[in-house]
């Protein structure tokens, strides 16, 4: 391949080709990270698909936060006690600022 890489600022990445196999660009492609990005969007896959299934109304079903979901570490999105969020607004929550929190509340309501 004779073209440059693609300018990208994540600490590590890859683009491989599936067909031949091979990474053809990538920084630190090789070293462990974790999953957290890819789990939350598998949670907000998971999510939309039951409310599809079971005909919910993502944007008027409303859940309560409460419960563990308000200990979690690493990247919040500061859901406040108390408060009633559409899932709509939870899936926000989730993938724009990362939100742990949100994430575990999702997982919680529908793992049920």
């Amino acid at each position: 391949m004779d073209r440059a890489p693609p300018y990208v600022t994540a600490r590590s990445w890859a683009i491989y080709d599936t067909q031949e196999e091979s990474f053809l660009f990538g920084k630190f492609e090789n070293e462990r990270r974790e999953v957290a990005s890819l789990t939350k969007l598998m949670v907000a896959f998971t999510v939309i698909r039951i409310c599809e299934n079971l005909k919910i109304d993502f944007e008027k079903e409303m859940i309560k936060v409460e419960g563990e979901c308000l200990n979690i570490s690493g990247t919040s999105a500061k859901l406040w006690e108390g408060d009633h969020l559409t899932i709509k607004s939870l899936l926000f929550a989730l993938l724009l600022p990362s939100g742990n929190d949100a994430g575990y509340l999702l997982a919680d309501y529908f793992g049920q």
